[in-house]
């Protein structure tokens, strides 16, 4: 199967505002078609271009599956700008939060997400 690339990767500007010498960007992530798997060192992201920003992306927080949280916890890697998606592995009981394995198909997702920079 084949993993998903930055090109599977949609990002949606819904709202864009200026404070101080911030600009502050929040929109949707939206990514996978069922097919395509979870790659090795996370789902590439376009450049930070498509977020809106010209120099630079100081953070991004990713918080749910269309504002839910009972999806894959996702975290932004800034050093490889990649989304790492985290799933309970072990019992019932609940096991730690593991990063997703290769054999992972995501399934499409909408993310929400708020990003800071310039």
């Amino acid at each position: 199967m084949t993993a998903i690339a930055s090109t599977d990767v949609t990002i949606t500007i819904s709202k864009r505002q200026v404070m101080g010498r911030k600009l502050i960007v929040d929109g949707t992530i939206t990514f996978g078609d069922g097919a395509l798997t979870y790659p090795t060192k996370g789902v590439p992201l376009p450049a930070i271009t498509a977020f809106g920003f010209k120099r630079n992306m100081d953070s991004l927080v990713v918080y749910g599956v269309n504002e839910l949280t009972t999806d894959y916890a996702v975290k932004y890697n800034p050093t490889s700008h990649c989304l790492i998606m985290y799933e309970e592995e072990g019992t019932a009981a609940g096991g730690p939060l593991l990063e997703c394995d290769t054999s992972e198909a995501p399934a499409a997702r909408v993310y929400s997400f708020r990003a800071e920079g310039w």
